[in-house]
């Protein structure tokens, strides 16, 4: 359900909590600090996000399929 702390590692690229929580805002991300000011996030909302991104680039040549 919530993001463990090697997928927001691997998710920023940071390890300490206050870089990946600065990574996260940069990037438009929704979570909630804990306790312990890691960053609280649910696997849904990273899904969400990614999902709603459109990939940039040339058109595919769609008639190559008719």
């Amino acid at each position: 359900m919530f993001l463990t702390p090697t997928e927001l590692l691997e998710l920023t690229g940071y390890k300490k909590p206050a870089l990946q929580r600065r990574w996260l805002v940069e990037h438009g991300y929704r979570f909630d600090v804990r306790a312990d000011g890691r960053a609280a996030m649910l696997t849904a909302a990273i899904e969400k996000k990614l999902a709603g991104r459109r990939i940039s680039g040339p058109e595919p040549d769609w008639s190559a399929l008719e």
